[in-house]
């Protein structure tokens, strides 16, 4: 047989099982890592719940010492109620942040009525928060990274053209300014 049709017929075969190759490890590669990200995510849900579920409780007892704080009580269950019916990441993320500085402005109410600032309840709420927001803080960081790796391979040549031909997409970090 003739080297030159043996070559011409097998580098393009090669040529073509490679390109193959590639293009079904960058898409696995994309979905393990989207896979991750919705993991993280729902994670920092999660983490996220437990904090805004003491809410309520908080609001309650708050409303107690400062009956006059409508105005912040209404604001911060209306952002609870807006965080949970969320439907996407971006939105939840948009809610957390508005939700974050709402229940600042309740906490700081402590400092205006000292036997709020005493009660046991309060104290025992505010130390959930706490610890929440530790793990809040936590996970925040996690899913950053996880974020971070995923977006860098869905914009890198040639994984970008591979990535856009699939509808794979950048996501949103999670951080205070979003």
């Amino acid at each position: 047989m003739n080297w030159a049709l043996i070559l011409g017929i097998g580098i393009p075969i090669i040529i073509f099982i490679g390109v193959i190759r590639f293009i079904y490890r960058t898409y696995n590669e994309l979905i393990w890592h989207l896979v991750k990200v919705d993991k993280i995510t729902g994670n920092l849900d999660a983490v996220l719940k437990k904090k805004f579920d003491l809410i309520p409780a908080l609001v309650e007892i708050v409303k107690g010492y400062a009956s006059h704080e409508k105005g912040t009580f209404e604001k911060v269950t209306e952002l609870r109620s807006q965080w949970g019916k969320a439907k996407d990441t971006k939105d939840k993320i948009k809610t957390a942040n508005m939700l974050e500085g709402a229940l600042s402005k309740l906490l700081v109410v402590q400092e205006r009525y000292p036997k709020l600032k005493a009660d046991k309840s309060f104290q025992n709420i505010q130390k959930s928060i706490n610890k929440a927001e530790s793990e809040i803080l936590s996970e925040r960081k996690y899913y950053n990274e996880i974020v971070r790796r995923y977006n860098v391979r869905v914009k890198l040549f040639p994984r970008n053209i591979i990535a856009k031909f699939f509808g794979f997409t950048e996501r949103q970090f999670f951080s205070k300014e979003n």
